[in-house]
């Protein structure tokens, strides 16, 4: 057989072998799922308790029972303030920080006439309870030191 024939067979054999053996592994999915590994975690359904539990019982809210307005007046939010700042572009850093942290954190601005201040804070939270712990966790894990406070 002639020399440049054979060559050529054998070059014919290692393709149809690499396209045989490599091809299908491209071509089933499989190697997508390995090179793109996202692992999708979704919580369970919180559980979430009765306004009733958030609401503050007052002489007032206790005899207009039925009146939705006084109940929703009586109902509290709370924030984990973190950090004061006067210059804004601190205050997103510290936000964009907790973020990345997982934590809800958002920016509250309070104009005063002769300056404005830029709060961090964590929630809004109707449990204060569970701010307590984040509180709590934060100072353990970042070493920062907060206060819960009425929100807005």
């Amino acid at each position: 057989m002639d020399r440049k024939l054979r060559k050529r067979i054998i070059g014919a054999v290692v393709l149809g072998a690499f396209l045989v053996i490599f091809v299908p592994e491209w071509l089933d999915g499989a190697g997508h799922k390995s090179r793109y590994n996202n692992n999708v975690s979704i919580p369970e359904k919180p559980e979430f308790k009765p306004i009733e539990n958030y609401i503050e019982s007052t002489s007032s809210a206790a005899t207009i029972n039925k009146d939705i307005k006084a109940e929703r007046a009586a109902v509290h939010a709370w924030a984990l303030q973190l950090g004061s700042f006067s210059q804004e572009a601190n205050a997103v850093v510290m936000r964009d920080r907790l973020r990345k942290k997982g934590y809800a954190s958002y920016v509250d601005v309070l104009k005063k006439p002769n300056r404005t201040t830029y709060r961090v804070r964590i929630g809004p939270e109707l449990d204060k309870k569970q701010l307590e712990k984040i509180k709590a966790e934060l100072l353990k894990s970042e070493k920062l030191k907060g206060m819960v406070v009425k929100h807005p």
